[in-house]
């Protein structure tokens, strides 16, 4: 088969799970990687109607990149009662003589008018219900690097003012620039392996004045190595087993990684929990059941 579009990239963000960012940065990372996981297809839903981004075979079995836009339909809805007109910037859409949207795309580069179309479709719920939609395909062109993960229409956009002031920024070389751009952590480290960098092993300083002008001896009158300060008199006892600071920040970042892990777990049992309470029970499984 053939791909086209942007695609190849969103498989390589998707395989870059593997690279791992700075603490800092970790939960910025997590909504990078589900934005642009593929296998993802987050769907978007608005008043008579919904549409989510992914890939879909076109007409010669190709996979291709496109939005899929599905609206709900009375049962007896037939081809001859549908009314589309398609161009670059503007979809109108008629289903039994009521308008499902008359409205311009917020982007009008990126679509490929001859390659969409739409169909009627029958799906089955859960329930036993059968129901019947509009789905119409709107493949990107081959030639676009956008990803449409922003506001698709104008009055999306105006619903929801600032959402998506980023989403024409999303393209294939923002997000190849995204991942190069990314800072790992510094390799872990035992506590008996440093970095042979200067403020590992200079992090003394005076208690009495805050300088760092200090020198950690044993004078022969001392009984203990001491911190004398070349700034003031004072002198204080030195702490030999001072964690070097790559040590001591290894360190705050493994309790706060593991207070943020708990707090996920805690946050995903509720989630589950409130889940249980509200669904409906389902008569026709009981009756199987029975």
């Amino acid at each position: 088969s053939t791909n086209s579009g942007p695609f190849p990239v969103a498989c390589r963000c998707a395989s870059a799970m593997a690279i791992q960012p700075e603490f800092e940065h970790e939960d910025k990372w997590e909504e990078f990687l589900e934005k642009t996981d593929p296998r993802k297809r987050v769907e978007k839903k608005f008043q008579g109607y919904t549409w989510s981004f992914g890939r879909d075979e076109d007409d010669e079995g190709f996979t291709r990149e496109c939005v899929i836009l599905e609206a709900p339909t009375a049962q007896e809805t037939e081809p001859r009662h549908v009314k589309a007109k398609l161009t670059p910037s503007h979809l109108k859409l008629e289903v039994n003589g009521k308008v499902v949207i008359d409205d311009d795309f917020c982007d009008c580069r990126w679509l490929d008018v001859e390659a969409s179309y739409w169909e009627l479709e029958t799906k089955t719920e859960k329930a036993g219900e059968r129901i019947k939609s509009l789905r119409y395909l709107l493949y990107v062109r081959s030639d676009c690097p956008k990803y449409i993960t922003g506001a698709l229409f104008e009055r999306e956009k105006a619903a929801a003012p600032g959402q998506d002031d980023d989403s024409d920024d999303d393209t294939a070389d923002t997000r190849i620039r995204q991942i190069a751009n990314l800072k790992e952590p510094e390799p872990r480290r035992d506590e008996d392996v440093y970095f042979s960098e200067e403020e590992e092993f200079s992090d003394y300083e005076c208690e009495g004045c805050g300088s760092k002008s200090v020198n950690v001896m044993k004078k022969a009158e001392d009984r203990e190595f001491k911190v004398y300060c070349n700034d003031c008199p004072y002198v204080a006892k030195a702490d030999l087993g001072k964690e070097a600071p790559s040590i001591r920040r290894q360190r705050e970042i493994d309790e706060a990684r593991a207070r943020k892990k708990k707090e996920k777990e805690r946050k995903k049992l509720a989630e589950k929990l409130s889940i249980q309470d509200q669904v409906p029970v389902d008569l026709a499984e009981l009756e199987e059941v029975d």
